[in-house]
């Protein structure tokens, strides 16, 4: 609790002292280990939803590979490391799921593919909580006719002590 009071004086510090805009501030915010503790994800094909589901978890008594923690790390400048931990049953540990590097910038998350900056998603932090959402869409054409899928998550993190 001491280092989140800390890093919070540090920043309202620094946002005193220099032009600081909310990109900034939201950066500082984004670093952490954070604990998925909603996720919600609705699947529509042309326009109409066909499923959505809703999930809640608990990273502190962790039961189900749904159960997940974020690590944020700052890799320089506006790229940030994600690394997703999820709940290994058999084991009853912590076990690295993927790990990739995005760009931070205004809100939103963008991934390098093909030397190309797309976007992934769009985020909201507090000194507590983070958002993420992000959408997929695609066209499948079978037998000349296009059908346009399209998933919309949404992961809501509590911010977490250093547990991973």
């Amino acid at each position: 609790m001491k280092r989140i009071i800390y890093l919070l004086a540090a920043v309202i510090g620094l946002c005193l002292t220099s032009s600081c805009g909310k990109s900034f501030l939201d950066q500082v915010l984004l670093e952490g280990n954070w604990g998925l503790i909603r996720n919600e994800m609705t699947t529509s094909v042309n326009g109409t939803v066909i499923e959505s589901l809703i999930s809640d978890c608990d990273p502190f008594n962790p039961k189900t590979p749904m159960d997940s923690q974020l690590a944020i790390r700052s890799a320089s400048g506006s790229v940030y490391e994600f690394s997703t931990y999820t709940w290994d049953m058999v084991r009853g540990v912590w076990a690295l799921f993927t790990k990739e590097n995005l760009i931070v910038r205004d809100n939103v998350l963008y991934m390098v593919e093909g030397g190309r900056e797309i976007e992934y998603g769009h985020f909201t932090s507090t000194a507590s909580t983070l958002t993420i959402e992000t959408i997929d869409i695609f066209d499948e054409v079978v037998g000349g006719v296009v059908t346009q899928h399209s998933t919309v998550s949404r992961s809501t993190y509590r911010r977490l002590s250093d547990i991973l």
